[in-house]
């Protein structure tokens, strides 16, 4: 009976993945707990869902609630539970044969009574083993901690740089496309620096892309290191509590070296080259575009849309919350229905901003949004010290550098064309191209905070 109810007792303690005593325990949805290292690399090799161990219940998130046991109700988990050592792993002092109890914390060394006492140990701080195994332990524990953030760190820089991986050779395809564009609207002697300008565009993608899968390896390679330092370490946690000292400080070593090497996810982004004579082509459909202060629409869910983007650029943290950026829209006077036009944007003072045409309807209306139909805009959003470039119809990410001042738009409607230009440059950023336009447009201009 006594067997029973102490079965019982414990069976809440320990857990049912390492079936050992809890350590760092954690409880997800369903109430069951677990010790929270078992569950990080039970989940992580998991393909399906995050569910339940015991239960099988499908937990909707990955943020668990820490389990703080207080000291009346008396329940041990693996860091209270002494280790039960023979009388063989009981260390003696072999010039005193007295137990070694004692910790030294300048050299970690395991000492006896007598031993603390000597003139090397005299001015040293002393701690009893069970102190040090709980303050070791500890530091055990935030060595794991800071481990796995690193290795989810690591991994969602992977999962970036597969996706543009994924998407490269499509990107530089779409871009190629863009440029031959361009040229057959200039002088036949364009031809060569046509040929020269894909020709560098995509010698420029096989070293970006070389780089990425470079970069990949190496992300994959840290994300074996770093998991089996956390499974050591996890090892080293159900050690008899005597090896920590010794064991912890080279461990300790190993991880600041893997600090200082955890590899940096790539930047790609391709030179803006120059085409000669596009700034003179353009300037012969120059118009001037005014602001209508009458239009009052206030895009709400369009402003919403760009905090939540900006927000999901920054791949340092998964729990990031939407930015505080304030948005103020604007729309031009002219509608323009027919003919080519093209006008200029002073951007020196705005880090983050929208700018394009939109579908005249949707002045009278307060629900556009990023993937809403009729919009033809490129968007600037500013990340720490990062800037990207991304258009709309659909979302779709440009890796070139921001134009820095002047910005221009250019507008053929019958062709179906809208192309935004860096006028410094005298370069494209890039263009709608064979849309079919069959509804007026309007100019649109939208600045955020810096």
């Amino acid at each position: 009976m006594a067997s029973a109810i102490m079965q019982c007792s414990t069976s809440g303690l320990t857990c049912s993945i390492c079936t050992d005593y809890l350590m760092d325990p954690v409880t997800i949805c369903c109430g069951h707990r677990f010790c929270n290292p078992c569950l990080c690399l039970l989940w992580e090799d998991t393909l399906t869902p995050n569910c339940c161990p015991v239960c099988r219940e499908i937990s909707q998130q990955m943020y668990f609630k820490r389990i703080i046991f207080a000291e009346k109700q008396a329940i041990p988990t693996r860091e209270s539970v002494p280790c039960q050592l023979s009388s063989s792993a009981m260390l003696i002092c072999g010039r005193h044969q007295e137990i070694k109890n004692l910790i030294c914390e300048t050299d970690r060394s395991l000492l006896c009574f007598l031993c603390s006492q000597s003139p090397r140990h005299a001015t040293h701080k002393h701690y009893m083993t069970k102190e040090a195994d709980e303050y070791y332990r500890k530091k055990l524990l935030i060595q794991m901690k800071s481990i796995w953030k690193k290795k989810q760190k690591n991994q969602r820089n992977l999962n970036r740089e597969t996706n543009i991986i994924r998407t490269w050779k499509v990107f530089i395809h779409l871009r190629s496309m863009m440029i031959s564009a361009e040229y057959p609207k200039v002088c036949q002697y364009l031809r060569e620096e046509e040929q020269k300008h894909l020709e560098g565009l995509a010698r420029e993608g096989r070293i970006v892309f070389q780089q990425l899968k470079i970069s990949q390896t190496r992300m994959a390679k840290m994300s074996v290191l770093l998991r089996g330092m956390f499974e050591k370490l996890k090892e080293m946690s159900c050690k008899a509590d005597v090896n920590l000292p010794q064991d912890l400080g080279d461990i300790m070593k190993r991880n600041e070296f893997l600090r200082l090497a955890m590899p940096q996810p790539v930047n790609p982004q391709l030179s803006a080259w120059t085409i000669t004579g596009m700034s003179e082509r353009l300037n012969f459909f120059r118009v001037y575009i005014t602001l209508d202060h009458k239009i009052c629409s206030n895009h709400k869910l369009l402003f919403e849309d760009l905090r939540h983007l900006q927000c999901s650029l920054d791949d340092t943290d998964m729990s990031c919350t939407p930015t505080s950026t304030q948005y103020t829209s604007s729309w031009g006077a002219q509608i323009l229905t027919s003919g080519k036009h093209y006008w200029e944007v002073d951007l020196k003072d705005s880090c983050n901003w929208v700018i394009g045409l939109c579908r005249e309807a949707w002045t009278k209306r307060n629900d556009m949004r990023l993937d809403s139909e009729g919009i033809f805009l490129l968007l600037c959003l500013k990340v720490d010290d990062h800037f990207s470039l991304l258009s709309t119809s659909p979302l779709l990410p440009h890796y070139i550098p921001r134009p820095q001042g002047w910005l221009g738009v250019f507008l053929d409607y019958e062709c179906g064309i809208v192309s935004f230009v860096n006028v410094a440059q005298s370069s494209l950023i890039c263009s709608f191209l064979s849309r079919i336009f069959y509804f007026p447009l309007r100019p649109f201009i939208c600045h955020g905070s810096k």
